[in-house]
């Protein structure tokens, strides 16, 4: 164990040096078989899931104090516990970052597998995110000290992640910790005014030189609620999933009367930038018929596309492409019906020549005017129950009564964070697989495999938006979330943190829609970062 005295007035402190990378991020839980999970289908009658409440305020969001620390107030295994995270500073090409473990409640804790991303006893689920950029950055080191040691009203500890550098004009960052939350507006300071002895601890990191130290793009999914369309959306590109099922009938070359409803979704993308730049159009298939017929369908069909778009909205600015891809493409593997239905697409995919144009909507601190409809349409009913996210809701699990709810949200530049809680009066063993997707929204991006805590989700109207991602060093989308999850017990609520994009609204509703788990909280009040 390494102690070690660090900070400027001499206090000794056991103190461990936590330099971990997020590894192989592709890597998830294996779902334990047999596990008792039941899914919760109480449908609501009204389809938005509740009727509108009156509205709440967000609370204060914690700001650093003067030692340059962000204090977020959680808990571990059920111990009421304080973590206090910052300042960040950089020293030697790369980010530091203090975070101080502390305890009121009389009984202890570990952090022991707390931090952990897809290894045990790490701290690899850590990550460091300025958001306000749309940056993600892994952890890099290998040091796992003191994730033992014992935390109480006596003895506190401190860990010191390590990241990659951040950008000279980057003056607060984000920490995304598994299971805790996520601390916002972080202060990057001078090492000489972080307050602990960044050269000592920089010293004695075990750093993986092999590790890719990012930073990664953080990406934004949007999926429409009927499967008709979805949008993702990243500093440099923008795509638009059309349904073939929606936009054709079946072996058709021509639009369906619904089309233009889904196309427009396209045109509004089109419009957010006036410059211009390279539009590619693209068909896909499944693979039910022969190869030849499935390309000329799928050209045929990306043909059809661009020219109504060229109808609906001046393309003269857009460098225009159309290719058919056929079957060989695919975007979901196997032969299933949600596989194949996921394949039959165009894809409509814009490279704008100023990405920063579409950054001016976000720019304010509420949504304009014209921003207000951008999700359309009539909100899906709930397959589970259905409260605010003040008063929460019940949901059964392993056959034992969990409480969930959400005070609130907090937004920063394009995106809001928030933490899930599940409390509960017994102890419940749950694994991260309890929190998949349905198949059909599941195999957009992660395939048949539970890599993290993907099912909470923010609806807006027609409009379900997905934890934000980013495609790391082994061409794996990682969602801004747990990969693990913890057991809950009695005592403190157990959290799960996630990073959505942000809808666009001064309230949100958290989705949960299955497979396993279901239920719906609205009315969570957005409070500014």
């Amino acid at each position: 164990m390494h102690s070690s005295t660090l900070t400027p007035n001499g206090l000794t402190r056991r103190t461990m040096l936590s330099l971990l990378s997020l590894g192989a991020a592709g890597t998830g839980l294996a779902a334990c078989a047999g596990s008792p999970l039941q899914r919760v289908a109480e449908s609501t009658d009204d389809p938005a899931g509740l009727t509108a409440s009156p509205a709440v305020s967000a609370p204060p969001v914690p700001t650093a104090d003067a030692a340059g620390a962000v204090a977020l107030y959680s808990a571990l295994d059920g111990v009421a516990a304080t973590f206090r995270v910052g300042p960040a500073t950089v020293q030697d090409g790369y980010t530091l970052v203090r975070v101080e473990v502390s305890t009121d409640s009389d009984e202890e804790f570990t952090l022991s597998s707390a931090f952990s991303g897809s290894s045990p006893y790490t701290m690899r689920g850590m990550r460091l995110l300025s958001l306000r950029q749309s940056l993600v950055f892994p952890e890099l080191g290998d040091r796992s000290d003191g994730l033992f040691d014992t935390i109480s009203r006596l003895s506190s500890v401190e860990v010191f992640p390590v990241f990659e550098a951040v950008g000279d004009d980057v003056e607060t960052v984000e920490l995304f910790l598994p299971s805790v939350g996520v601390a916002v507006g972080v202060p990057v300071v001078s090492p000489e005014d972080a307050g602990f002895e960044a050269g000592e601890v920089l010293s004695v990191a075990e750093i993986d030189r092999e590790a890719d130290p990012g930073p990664y793009r953080l990406s934004s999914l949007v999926v429409a609620t009927d499967g008709s369309y979805d949008t993702d959306v990243d500093e440099e590109s923008t795509t638009v999933t059309v349904s073939g099922d929606v936009t054709f009938g079946s072996d058709s070359t021509e639009l369906s009367a619904q089309a233009d409803e889904v196309l427009a979704k396209v045109v509004e993308q089109l419009t957010r930038y006036p410059s211009g730049g390279k539009l590619s159009v693209t068909g896909h298939t499944d693979d039910v018929d022969e190869e030849d017929y499935n390309r000329t369908l799928s050209e045929q069909r990306a043909q059809a596309v661009a020219d109504r778009l060229g109808e609906l909205t001046d393309l003269s600015s857009w460098d225009t492409s159309v290719t058919g891809k056929g079957e060989s493409e695919p975007r979901a593997e196997g032969t299933s019906d949600e596989a194949r239905a996921a394949n039959r697409r165009v894809e409509v995919l814009m490279t704008p020549k100023n990405p920063a144009e579409a950054s001016a909507l976000s720019t304010a601190a509420t949504p304009p005017a014209d921003q207000a409809d951008a999700s359309p349409g009539q909100m899906p009913r709930s397959v589970g129950p259905a409260g605010t996210g003040a008063d929460g809701v019940d949901v059964r699990i392993s056959d034992q009564t969990v409480h969930l709810s959400m005070e609130s949200v907090t937004r920063v530049g394009d995106y809001v964070t928030g933490s899930l809680l599940l409390s509960a009066q017994e102890d419940v063993s749950i694994t991260v697989n309890l929190f998949a997707l349905p198949n059909e929204l599941q195999i957009l991006h992660w395939p048949a495999s539970f890599t993290a805590a993907h099912n909470p989700t923010l609806l807006a109207g027609g409009a379900r938006y997905l934890a934000a991602n980013y495609l790391d060093a082994e061409s794996e989308y990682v969602p801004v979330t747990n990969r693990r999850v913890r057991n809950i017990v009695p005592g403190e609520a157990m959290r799960l943190p996630v990073v959505w994009p942000y809808p666009g609204a001064d309230t949100v509703t958290l989705d949960l829609p299955g497979k396993n788990l279901a239920a719906r909280l609205t009315d969570i009040p957005v409070a500014q970062a």
